[in-house]
């Protein structure tokens, strides 16, 4: 076991969870990958998706042999919003020798302004939003997918599958996206809403693709969806503005895509990172940021 410490830096997410090791120096040393490990998944679920990942990227390494219990961990964590949840993760076992986290909104912003204003909007499987505007920090929207999580790629999934199953019922017209999805959930609404019984999020974001490529052939029913998602964004853009942002980094699966479709108040806001959310992971590590657990299960 090496003496200089060895940094994981995790960005988990909805979809995917996605760990990278550094050394002292902050040189990347391997990158491992596992399922989704939102917090509102579980976190047992979360724990195992980072735990997955993390020794995904150590068998990955070329030369020295680095257990799990020697790594300084942070970690950024879609969905660790409920007071309740983050609780309880400041009090779970963990196999590191430390451990802190915070929302992947939280991460991000760090890696991308470190400690200058700035805010970040995450258009993903989910989205959020947060600032810090004189020392003052705020959310905007982060608050799951059941009452949240505007202009994200579950969102425009949920509302693809919404128009797939009205067309079925001949309540709107029909178009090829919709034949695709519903042909994809089974060919029948019952099929459809059995596939929505267990579906999580990522499900959901996973038809995000199929919309864009629907759109790009002109399907007027793709179209329609990305203009609801472009609006819905530049809801998310104009309220971090209205709480004093003024420099907001668009992030996530969907911000490429929808960029073009996005008001041109929008885009006068958004700026270029300095850094990324693993660059922000490191710096939670160094600076003793955001929540700490220390409930390591190392001797």
């Amino acid at each position: 076991m090496p003496d200089t410490p060895t940094y994981l830096a995790g960005d988990c997410g909805g979809t995917h969870c996605r760990i990278r090791l550094y050394d002292q120096h902050g040189n990347q040393l391997a990158e491992g990958t596992a399922g989704p490990a939102n917090a509102s998944l579980g976190l047992d679920v979360m724990m195992a998706a980072i735990i997955d990942a993390s020794e995904d990227a150590l068998t990955k390494l070329s030369s020295t042999q680095i257990a799990l219990s020697s790594l300084k961990a942070g970690l950024a964590i879609a969905g660790l919003v409920n007071e309740s949840l983050r609780r309880k993760f400041c009090e779970m076992d963990h196999p590191f020798a430390s451990l802190c986290a915070e929302t992947d909104a939280f991460v991000a912003r760090l890696g991308a302004f470190g400690t200058k204003d700035g805010a970040l909007l995450i258009t993903g499987t989910g989205s959020c939003g947060f600032g810090v505007v004189q020392t003052q920090s705020f959310y905007v929207g982060g608050w799951g997918f059941s009452i949240s999580d505007q202009g994200s790629g579950a969102r425009l999934g949920q509302l693809a599958i919404r128009r797939a199953v009205q067309a079925f019922d001949a309540i709107r017209p029909s178009s090829p996206l919709c034949e695709e999805i519903l042909k994809s959930l089974g060919g029948t609404a019952a099929s459809a809403h059995h596939w929505a019984l267990t579906a999580h999020p990522a499900d959901y974001g996973n038809f995000a693709t199929v919309v864009f490529a629907h759109a790009d052939q002109g399907d007027p029913v793709a179209d329609q969806l990305l203009t609801e998602i472009a609006t819905e964004i530049d809801e998310l853009v104009s309220a971090l503005v209205n709480k004093g942002s003024k420099n907001i980094y668009h992030m996530g699966g969907l911000s490429g895509a929808i960029h073009s479709r996005l008001s041109d108040e929008t885009v006068r806001y958004l700026v270029e990172p300095e850094g990324d959310t693993f660059d922000g992971a490191l710096l939670l590590i160094k600076e003793k940021l955001g929540l700490t657990n220390s409930h390591s299960q190392v001797p």
